[in-house]
């Protein structure tokens, strides 16, 4: 008879989760290198990227709550100059270690998905050859371009009677994008967050195409990377693409299991069955409990499974800024606050660029959390370092926050 699966602690869980994030230690016990970065994007799978801009880019951001202060300029150059990285679809957009290459291939030749297909979105949105092709010609013939550069002078009308330079301006935009997805063209790098676009074979690196098989792991491999012993809930949606069904999931996990990459585990007060790597499992008497007081970015890798901060750590969150401003509970771009491997409440900050000053707006514990005068100096402490980052040189603070804190 096959032996019962080993059990563990819920909390040998969560110290594992915080290990394969990066956040077992406090902000900046470490300085962050090409070397460092590489790692972090092939511990955790990506760094997601967000337009928002509130307080900084969510890529700077999540890599400030590891290693603390440092220089933008170099993150770009390992990732656009160096190219220790590309820019995929992981979980949404996102920032991809190099070796991840293969399987984004992969993902490219089945752009778009067949379950696309007759969908009135997709025909709505989907491009003309036509488009297709100008895009891939100007860009061969004038190398890098962003989306503003794909502007039309024609007198001549489009459809329904509109200019022709504002309809095909906004399908070729939209080429661009569909381009991108199906790997005939990249970013090969960002302009104030713009993207410049060129030809695929001028950016990415030769190599392989991972298989199809190896592309339905990649779910599987990438989530257990990131997040340790999980059950297939907590995985759901942890990397957005591959986006498989129930009964797709279930067969990859078959097949790892009886392939012996990945076992079976339980873990105390948390539902189903749970997955691991073995090689995971090897060290965990050697896992040091989490430290530091830390504010951490909507888009965190962390945080991509909320169901999984929900279950483990009892926080429950939602990203407020896509619900209308008179329904938001906490505020617009909310921070939740991480503190000795606790999350323990959240701010709402916004940046003044134009003064110079970081305001945090409101500030909220959870109910049952018990503050203490270190608390108050440690998150005092984290966000001054999160004002010295953003080039911040005063900082405004709720009015009484000391004392709602303590």
């Amino acid at each position: 008879m096959p032996s019962s699966p080993p059990v563990f602690e819920k909390d040998t869980a969560v110290r594992l989760w915080f290990q394969r994030q990066g956040l077992t230690a406090p902000r900046g016990s470490s300085r962050l290198s090409r070397g460092a970065l590489v790692d972090h994007l092939e511990r955790t799978g990506a760094l997601q990227l967000d337009s928002v801009n509130v307080i900084d880019r969510a890529h700077y951001l999540t890599l400030w709550s590891r290693y603390g202060a440092y220089d933008r300029s170099r993150v770009d150059r390992w990732v656009y100059r160096d190219r220790a990285a590309y820019e995929y679809w992981g979980h949404e957009a996102s920032i991809l270690p190099i070796s991840h290459l293969p399987i984004g291939r992969r993902a490219m030749r089945r752009f778009p998905p067949d379950n696309w297909s007759g969908k009135s979105w997709w025909s709505r949105y989907a491009t003309s050859t036509g488009s297709k092709r100008r895009v891939l010609r100007r860009l061969r013939e004038e190398g890098p371009l962003e989306s503003a550069h794909f502007e039309r002078q024609e007198a001549e009308l489009g459809p329904a009677g509109r200019p022709a330079e504002a309809w095909l301006q906004k399908e070729d935009k939209r080429s661009l994008k569909l381009l991108w997805h199906d790997g005939r063209i990249a970013v090969t790098d960002r302009r104030h967050f713009r993207c410049v676009y060129d030809m695929a074979d001028r950016v990415y690196p030769e190599g392989e195409t991972a298989t199809p098989t190896e592309y339905e792991d990649s779910w599987l491999l990438s989530a257990l990377s990131g997040c340790g012993i999980t059950p297939e809930r907590h995985m759901v949606n942890y990397f957005t693409g591959p986006a498989l069904t129930a009964a797709e999931r279930k067969r990859v996990i078959a097949r790892n299991l009886k392939k012996r990459r990945i076992v079976e585990v339980k873990v105390k007060g948390l539902r189903g069955p749970c997955y691991a790597l073995p090689e995971h499992l090897e060290d965990l008497d050697d896992l040091s409990n989490p430290t530091g007081t830390n504010l951490l970015c909507p888009f965190d890798s962390f945080l991509w499974q909320r169901k999984r901060a929900e279950e483990l750590l009892g926080f429950k969150y939602t990203i407020e800024i896509y619900v209308p401003a008179a329904k938001r509970v906490y505020g617009y771009y909310v921070l939740p606050v991480l503190h000795e491997g606790r999350l323990v409440g959240r701010i709402d900050p916004k940046l003044h660029r134009d003064r110079g000053v970081l305001e945090i707006k409101a500030i909220h514990t959870e109910p049952d959390f018990q503050s203490s005068m270190g608390f108050v100096a440690a998150f005092g402490e984290a966000v001054e370092s999160l004002a010295e980052f953003l080039g911040a040189t005063d900082i405004e603070m709720p009015s009484g926050w000391m004392m709602q804190l303590g």
